[in-house]
């Protein structure tokens, strides 16, 4: 079920609010309890045993925020969000197997907000936003032997930092209609997902650089069509997605390098 409303102030501000409740089943992808114990007495024996089940994750999820044109070019918005979850379906890379595996976490508890800023003049367009999210959970309770007994007595007592949690993130990028083609660049800022015992650190933050064009022209034969040239990471930045440490993450991952596409598009 879900529930929305939206109340327009005047012409220049309108304010939303929502509501709704989820059920998420657990993916397919399980370990059952007699593969675990075909390991025992042998060097890929896991230090625990214990195998429960993986539920089905529910939880509450609030939204509220206000969007306000402050010129006739200028528009800025404010969201804010709240979710709370039992029974949270997290999925991790565990050992050699580069398949995902999910646990649960008893409960969980995602919160933020989000402040966007838009403008639009002429040929010339431009946004950015910028975000802060805590997203936390307590407690496995299912397919514990991937776990080390001292992860589970931390998870067990102490609020942990998701390993997908990226904190802060911020976007800034624009376009211009220049002769007939339109040009357009974004930087793009993360402040680095979590590693280290129990998802306790950070890793480094990073900033990519992204530039792009698009231009619409006739073909004899084909009629009017648009190309579109991109070039991502156009600084050619070298960054980690994750090192291989934290809950659930045994291999380091590299952001992609430098990248040159090109494409075409017809409308019929």
């Amino acid at each position: 079920p879900r529930l929305g409303l939206v109340f327009k102030q005047a012409a220049a501000t309108a304010w939303h609010a929502g509501y709704a409740r989820y059920f998420t089943p657990p993916p397919t992808e399980l370990v059952p309890s007699a593969a675990v114990a075909a390991f025992q007495n042998t060097t890929n024996a896991p230090l625990v045993t214990t195998n429960d089940p993986v539920k089905s994750e529910r939880s509450n999820y609030f939204d509220a925020g206000v969007t306000r044109r402050l010129t006739s070019a200028t528009s800025m918005g404010l969201d804010t969000f709240y979710k709370r979850s039992t029974n949270v379906i997290d999925e991790g890379r565990f050992g050699q197997a580069l398949i995902m595996t999910p646990y649960n976490y008893a409960e969980g508890k995602i919160y933020g907000a989000e402040l966007t800023l838009n403008y639009r003049s002429g040929d010339f367009s431009g946004y950015a936003n910028a975000a802060r999210t805590i997203s936390k959970a307590k407690g496995i309770i299912s397919s514990q032997y991937l776990f080390d007994p001292a992860t589970l007595a931390y998870a067990a007592n102490n609020w942990v930092n998701v390993d997908h949690e990226q904190a802060v993130s911020a976007t800034l990028g624009g376009s211009y209609l220049w002769s007939g083609t339109r040009w357009n660049a974004n930087v793009v800022y993360q402040s680095g997902l979590r590693n280290g015992f129990a998802n306790t650190g950070t890793l480094p933050s990073y900033t990519v650089l992204n530039l792009g064009a698009t231009r619409s022209f006739g073909l004899p034969g084909v009629g009017p069509v648009e190309g579109r040239l991109a070039i991502l990471n156009a600084l050619d930045r070298v960054y980690k997605i994750r090192d291989g440490s934290g809950i659930g993450v045994f291999a380091p991952q590299y952001g992609a390098r430098r990248g040159l596409y090109a494409g075409v598009t017809k409308s019929f």
